[in-house]
């Protein structure tokens, strides 16, 4: 899928994403193929997890036959609960995956109350 920007006068893949909750974080998954850890931003600005994918293709002297890998430019935009702890995400890239671990701040955690 991808998305146009008119104003930038640019076009944007969307990674597909898998979205997990658990009880003390958020995870994404993005898929992000061919795009290096060095091709990957992620920034988190009032609420809001933008993370841009460069891919670029690998030059070549040669006479080329078939080019159907091309250059891609990847974005994607997350809304963030405010029950997020912006400053404690962490990101980890393995074979095409960008997962992003967003911890839930302490206070919105669940926890057990012992009772007397």
């Amino acid at each position: 899928m991808s998305a146009c920007a008119p104003e930038k006068s640019s076009c944007y893949m969307m990674p597909r994403v898998n979205i997990m909750e658990k009880a003390d974080e958020v995870i994404i998954e993005a898929e992000l193929p061919g795009v290096s850890k060095d091709g990957t931003q992620i920034e988190v600005k009032d609420n809001e997890l933008t993370l841009t994918g460069h891919r670029k293709v690998s030059e070549n002297d040669g006479r080329i036959h078939l080019r159907e890998r091309a250059q891609a430019d990847y974005r994607r935009v997350f809304a963030l609960s405010r029950a997020i702890d912006t400053s404690r995400v962490e990101a980890e890239m393995k074979d095409g995956v960008l997962t992003l671990r967003l911890p839930k701040r302490d206070e919105v955690k669940p926890r057990r109350i012992s009772v007397n």
